[in-house]
């Protein structure tokens, strides 16, 4: 029972830390190499390679790499697009390593199968949704702002990554909470911004076929 509930929350932690892969790849992955490294957390089943000072070293600088180029409008929608597949490889990795040791939890009787698949299904469907929906909302800044808010759009995706990144490492249940109404929120609003956008794209039709 008490093995259950743990891996639940580990799921829960997860989710947590995939939702902010979705809105920064690199973010989570170097504060969880930074955290691992100095051994605030403890990750099990062969995920130790990322607590190494080369892996800390990639993922900070590819971390760097990736907010600078957020702030260039025309290469911040490049990496967007790009940033899809690797945000669910991100988020994938992120559960994956939580479901294998959070908390020292024995997942030694859970098939490796059964660990991959849920942190492909949950961390990478997750991250993948949450870029999406964050992609939408920055489409939805350069129709009404033509870009000149995405970069403002883009601090915030950044602080927000990582302040749930490093909640699910110094407060996970208070980053469980955040992610969930954070994912539902993005969601929602992202939904009303395609209505927006189908309905100005009505609109426009209607006005150009006059």
């Amino acid at each position: 029972m008490e093995d259950s509930v743990s891996y639940g929350f580990a799921i829960l932690v997860g989710f947590s830390l995939s939702a902010a892969c979705g809105m920064r790849i690199f973010a989570p992955l170097a504060i969880v190499s930074i955290a691992t490294h100095f051994g605030w957390v403890n990750l099990g089943g062969g995920f130790a390679w990322i607590g190494s000072m080369p892996a800390v070293v990639c993922f900070a600088f590819a971390c760097v790499v990736e907010i600078l180029g957020m702030l260039i409008p025309w290469l911040d929608h490049v990496l967007d697009v790009a940033g899809a597949p690797v945000a669910a490889v991100a988020g994938t990795v992120v559960m994956a390593s939580q479901l294998a040791g959070t908390a020292g939890m024995d997942t030694s009787s859970v098939p490796q199968w059964v660990t991959w698949a849920m942190a492909a299904v949950v961390g990478g469907g997750v991250a993948t949704g949450v870029h999406a929906a964050a992609g939408t909302l920055r489409i939805g800044s350069t129709t009404v702002s033509g870009g000149l808010l995405n970069p403002i759009f883009a601090i915030v995706e950044t602080l927000s990554s990582f302040i749930l990144a490093g909640l699910a490492v110094l407060l996970p249940i208070v980053a469980v909470i955040v992610a969930i109404v954070m994912v539902i929120s993005l969601g929602a609003i992202a939904l009303a911004v395609l209505q927006w956008r189908k309905r100005l794209g009505a609109a426009k039709t209607v006005v150009a076929a006059s």
